[in-house]
Order: structure tokens, then sequence, then C-alpha cells
């Protein structure tokens, strides 16, 4: 159990929907105060998490073409 929440490819998949959340966040925060500091930064936040999240995935492809 402790090795597969350690896995590339669950952690992408956590990055993935950390990053969609703070999308989310972003989204509502425009509807209740319009653009400003914070719906940015969660932009900005949620960028990094697909980042972070595609550098788990492309990792989850090496691991299986290595085998």
């Amino acid at each position: 159990m402790d090795v597969m929440l350690r896995s590339p490819g669950f952690l992408g998949f956590v990055y993935v929907a950390i990053g969609t959340l703070f999308v989310l966040f972003a989204i509502m925060q425009v509807q209740l105060e319009g653009w400003g500091f914070l719906p940015l930064f969660f932009l900005a936040v949620a960028a990094l998490d697909y980042v972070i999240a595609w550098n788990f995935i492309k990792k989850t492809g090496n691991a299986t073409n290595n085998k």
C-alpha cells in the first residue's frame, strides 16, 4: 500500500487534482470579487501543480518502458 502511494502515477494524479481545485478556487474568486491578486495567485499555484504532475506522469511512462 505504501509503495502505491509513492508511485509517480498516483502522485501525478494527486497533483492534477490539487491543480484543478486551485483553478476552481480562482473561478469562484473571480465571480465573487473580480480579478485581483488572489485569483492570479491561485492560477499560478495551479500551473505549478500541473507542471509537477506532468513530470510525475513522464516518470511513469519511463518506468514502464524500462521494465
